[in-house]
């Protein structure tokens, strides 16, 4: 079977679950016509917003939001049903505008409809959001590890966890089953890009990020379900300690990233190579700036013979290497955000 219909095959049984538990026909609205987006934006957000998405004044634009674009649509759900308050980071500029929450006023189609259509609106060019997105956002459910993994994770790793060509095996995989769960909680949290050798074998494929996608009880359970699966019988893994991993969890994901894309020219521990011709990390000024923008351009455009990862290295994956980078060989600069690299141009 392709991956390709492995993959259609888990999302049918995940949306299955979710619609066996929340009903199709239990929306207020799924008798009559669909909600018009633009006009619950006119009459609900353009106040704040502005009709054009711009923003104005402590309310941020829409247009151009990188936030309300992203592919994981956790947080604008989330900003929509519960409302946000206190400083918020948009395109380098800080707006301080609070939002209300929304979930006792519009329904699961109307918040859908309405960032459906700030999604697509003016220079915003997203995948819509459907009324079962919102209803699992507004009421939480607690799926199994099992479930979890047959939805999420077995299209690429396989049913009985043993991995194809570009997906390493997970059943006997010496980093799944490691005392310290800390690496696995790393990569299911922020994601890997390869390459990755287990067991000898060297596999290529991308390991997308969780984080905003499953909470920290959801990578517990199927981190916990995965370790004591087919042959493996490791120990399970709490929600606590995938809260409690923070920056370390970026900071193990940057190690493999600098190991893989890095080490050749700036050695193991950050001294430089080529006689000269890549400069030492460790110690280095640009590294340990206060702010990372200018290392993260470097990264992004390349200078000189460093070569520009844009394209080949996510966002988060540049946050991750950059974060170890300037935590390692006595750099004492500050952890790096997804954000920090999205805004740099």
């Amino acid at each position: 079977m392709s991956r390709r219909a492995s993959s259609a095959i888990a999302f049918a049984i995940f949306a299955a679950v979710v619609a066996t538990i929340y009903g199709r026909g239990a929306s207020p609205t799924a008798a009559a016509a669909s909600p018009d987006g633009s006009a619950i934006f006119a009459s609900k957000c353009a106040a704040c917003h502005q009709a054009n998405g711009a923003g104005a004044g402590p309310y941020p634009p829409l247009a151009g939001n990188a936030d309300v674009t992203s592919a994981d649509t956790a947080t604008a759900i989330a900003t929509v049903l519960n409302g946000r308050s206190g400083p918020i980071h948009v395109n380098g500029k800080t707006f301080s505008g609070a939002m209300p929450a929304w979930k006792d006023q519009l329904s699961n189609d109307d918040i859908a409809a309405v960032l459906t259509y700030v999604r697509s609106a003016w220079t915003n060019k997203a995948a819509a959001v459907t009324a079962d997105q919102v209803a699992v956002a507004r009421n939480p459910v607690a799926f199994s590890g099992r479930q979890i993994f047959a939805a999420k994770c077995a299209a690429c790793h396989q049913a009985s966890g043993q991995g194809s060509s570009a997906y390493p095996p997970l059943s006997g995989n010496p980093d799944v089953v490691a005392a310290d769960p800390k690496g696995m909680i790393a990569t299911i949290v922020n994601g890997r890009s390869g390459p990755l050798v287990v067991n000898g074998t060297t596999y290529n494929g991308k390991m997308p990020t969780w984080k905003g996608q499953l909470s920290n009880a959801d990578i517990a359970a199927v981190a916990t379900y995965v370790r004591s699966a087919w042959t493996n019988k490791a120990s399970g893994v709490t929600e606590q300690q995938v809260a409690a991993a923070g920056a370390p969890v970026l900071t193990a994901v940057g190690a493999s990233i600098y190991s893989a894309k890095c080490v050749a020219c700036h050695g193991a521990n950050g001294q430089g190579g080529g006689r000269g011709a890549f400069p030492a990390l460790a110690g280095d000024a640009l590294v340990n700036a206060a702010s990372p923008a200018g290392m993260a351009a470097v990264i992004e455009h390349g200078r000189s013979m460093m070569p520009s990862w844009k394209g080949q290295l996510s966002p988060g994956d540049i946050a991750a290497v950059m974060t170890f980078v300037r935590s390692s060989w006595g750099n004492k600069g500050g952890p790096v955000t997804e954000q920090d690299v999205d805004a740099v141009k």
